[in-house]
């Protein structure tokens, strides 16, 4: 069990353990609580005891809420590089939000009393929570204004053109999925989609969006 830690330690791409100190990042990992978690795994559910600061290690999770009608609203997927690999949304005394796997991967849990004492020892680490913090902040500002101020139209080719590059690059997202990412309902999407693949944009499949013209996808958002 061990070797296999070291291992993830050392292979992953998380910018914190990359680049604090050798003994920093040992009373992290022996002080944290390393998880595997495979696909569709829900490692904390929104107003559950937390405390923690999340290092992702491997893999990809995502961030959601669920209103009471059963409208789900995706916050943010996050990968070992994102929000320089630190996530403070389960900081507080409860979690702020669902959190699940979208691929199979490894995460570390430190307490935040933990964290707290380390990061007064570590100039390093400190800096890397705020700087977590702040782009978390940033990225939920982005999403207020885009739910706010961009139709659903512009929301989704936004999102599309994101998770592409060129013409002809498949997209495995389901209706569903798009919506929550979009924040609107899946019939809405379908018909954003609808008119895209008429007008010759996209093409449909079985949970899977393959982008036809990506310059039209782009001078509509």
């Amino acid at each position: 069990m061990r070797a296999e830690a070291d291992m993830v330690y050392n292979e992953s791409e998380n910018r914190v353990l990359r680049t604090c100190s050798p003994q920093i990042r040992t009373a992290l990992t022996e002080r944290g609580d390393l998880r595997r978690f495979e696909p569709d795994t829900l490692l904390f559910r929104k107003g559950e005891p937390a405390g923690k600061v999340m290092f992702l290690l491997e893999g990809r999770l995502q961030i959601d809420k669920t209103g009471s009608r059963g409208r789900r609203q995706v916050i943010c997927t996050m990968t070992p590089r994102d929000c320089g690999g630190i996530c403070m949304l389960l900081l507080g005394e409860t979690g702020l939000a669902d959190v699940r796997a979208l691929e199979p991967g490894h995460v570390l849990l430190v307490d935040y009393a933990d964290f707290r004492a380390l990061a007064r020892e570590d100039e390093q680490l400190c800096n890397a929570g705020w700087k977590g913090a702040a782009e978390c902040m940033s990225h939920l500002s982005d999403l207020v204004e885009h739910l706010s101020f961009h139709k659903v139209a512009q929301r989704v080719a936004v999102t599309l053109v994101d998770r592409t590059e060129k013409n002809g690059d498949l997209i495995h997202l389901t209706q569903a999925d798009l919506a929550a990412e979009v924040g609107t309902t899946r019939e809405v999407v379908a018909r954003s989609l609808a008119g895209l693949q008429t007008a010759g944009i996209i093409r449909l499949g079985r949970g899977r969006i393959t982008v036809m013209n990506r310059e039209k996808l782009s001078q509509m958002t």
